[in-house]
């Protein structure tokens, strides 16, 4: 993997806008690089590039940075410091079973212990949630306020998720203008983009103004940081 080098736009005073903050249980989601790289071995999200992460004003996600990939057909969703993700989802509009099926099983791949491995593979095409201690398991159905036309299966930690939350301080630090987005450098995982394949994103296209996160970004002692 090539070696990128961080530049640190915070302030000295950067971490007074966030108070500093231990993991108050173990990570539950693969890392995103180990996300990025398994994606390869399920037809249903290979072949996944970045494209632009709208800023969420409303919903359990609103205010935590997230990176979003696209395949053309299956949209992924990762939220919060990429080597502890606080949240996981992946959305196709393709209403075939065997796509459903694919990424469940792909989500299902990326928990860290066993038993959410099963409780995401017992989970049906049907919309349903399954709340337990620390992770949450919910399929949404494409009529849902916030599917926006997109069936998904994801998994949620609830308490890291409003901590993972972005004070507006941190917000401007990690987005960009929609007009300034660039995607990040293929890394050794990714395929090619494909010049005849569209990268959608299922949320609406930003106005102008509105702002999107940058393409890569890191969390250290609470505090969100941008690459460049």
């Amino acid at each position: 993997m090539k070696r990128v080098v961080m530049m640190l736009l915070v302030s000295g005073c950067a971490t007074s806008q966030q108070a500093v903050r231990a993991p108050s249980s173990p990570p539950r989601i693969q890392p995103l690089d180990t996300v990025l790289a398994n994606a390869e071995q399920y037809p249903c999200v290979a072949g996944l590039h970045a494209i632009p992460a709208t800023v969420i004003e409303t919903g359990v996600f609103q205010d935590v940075p997230y990176q979003s990939f696209s395949n053309g057909a299956v949209e992924l969703n990762a939220y919060g410091d990429p080597g502890d993700l606080v949240g996981l989802e992946a959305g196709t509009r393709n209403e075939d079973p065997t796509t459903q099926q694919c990424l469940g099983q792909f989500i299902a791949a990326q928990t860290l212990n066993e038993g959410d491995k099963q409780r995401v593979l017992r989970m049906t095409a049907a919309p349903q949630i399954d709340r337990q201690p620390g992770l949450t398991v919910e399929v949404t159905g494409r009529t849902a306020p916030d599917a926006y036309d997109a069936w998904w299966v994801s998994l949620e930690r609830p308490e890291e998720i409003a901590a993972a939350r972005a004070t507006p301080e941190q917000t401007a630090q990690v987005t960009q203008a929609q007009s300034e987005w660039q995607p990040p450098p293929p890394a050794y995982y990714r395929r090619p983009p494909r010049v005849y394949v569209r990268y959608p994103s299922y949320r609406p296209v930003p106005r102008p103004a509105v702002r999107v996160y940058v393409p890569t970004y890191t969390r250290r002692a609470g505090v969100y940081l941008r690459f460049r």
